[in-house]
């Protein structure tokens, strides 16, 4: 399994950041943003059926990416706090530390990563069960994650121009 690091200065505060990401496209179900605080960083975010919102995107300034999650059920969640997370995406798994934190008003956290690989698990994949630290889980539709992916990389391509 491939371990994701904690990275503890992507926190993304309240939700008065989440307002300052422009937004760059809508690929399918997928809103892709951009985040001025993190070397023009680009994610893109879904909200699903179950309220779970959920971040993928790249960090520059910490040259790897990230996962978020979050939601109202996600009880308990402390800032800054470290658990652990897998991503079981059947024949594959990535497992590693995430930090505890609040974006726009709903709890959750993230995880830190490195390693390409698990990008491109996400993107080709049609779905990934995320279990927390907890053992609390829940299985993401993945459709339209690639083309997604495609547009991170194309605003990303936007501002390394710049």
């Amino acid at each position: 399994m491939t371990r994701l690091w904690i990275c503890l200065s992507l926190l993304l505060p309240t939700s008065v950041l989440a307002q300052t990401h422009p937004e760059f496209a809508v690929v399918g179900d997928w809103t892709v943003k951009s985040n001025p605080t993190n070397g023009n960083g680009c994610y893109m975010e879904k909200t699903f059926e179950s309220g779970t919102l959920v971040q993928i995107g790249l960090v520059p300034d910490q040259n790897g990416a990230f996962f978020a999650a979050y939601n109202t059920a996600f009880e308990g969640v402390v800032d800054g706090e470290a658990g652990s997370v897998l991503f079981d995406f059947g024949d594959s798994r990535f497992q590693g530390e995430a930090v505890g934190a609040h974006y726009a008003g709903l709890p959750g956290g993230y995880a830190f990563f490195d390693n390409p690989e698990f990008a491109s698990e996400f993107g080709k994949r049609t779905s990934v069960l995320v279990q927390g630290g907890s053992g609390k889980s829940e299985d993401l539709d993945l459709s339209g994650s690639m083309k997604g992916l495609h547009s991170i990389k194309a605003c990303r391509t936007q501002f390394e121009g710049e």
